[in-house]
């Protein structure tokens, strides 16, 4: 038993580290897709944020999403075009409870 319990603790530890998963205080597991699309409600050009609505199984979330201007893709848009109302498509990742987009495009 005592053997038995590293290899749990190290179980345990590797499978709360997943990618593209987190839980809430509420104890709701969250599946973070690394490409979304959603419609911009506001746009924080001194912070690098983008406010998106999207739509997931019939709610609307709103997501902070946090771009660098140099390291961030622009896919037929640039940072300094993105209005209110515009249709976008980001594909990035979690930074410490951050969305951090790794590239912006319009969305089809």
């Amino acid at each position: 038993m005592k053997k038995l319990l590293p290899l749990l603790l190290a179980v345990v530890l590797a499978s709360s580290c997943a990618v593209g998963m987190y839980h809430t205080r509420r104890g709701d597991r969250v599946v973070v897709e690394p490409e979304f699309y959603g419609t911009v409600m506001f746009v924080d050009p001194a912070a690098h944020r983008i406010d998106l609505d999207y739509v997931d199984a019939g709610r609307h979330y709103t997501r902070n999403v946090y771009y660098d201007e140099g390291a961030t893709r622009w896919n037929g848009v640039r940072y300094t075009e993105i209005r209110n109302g515009d249709r976008i498509t980001v594909r990035g990742h979690q930074d410490k409870g951050n969305w951090r987009a790794e590239e912006v495009r319009r969305h089809d």
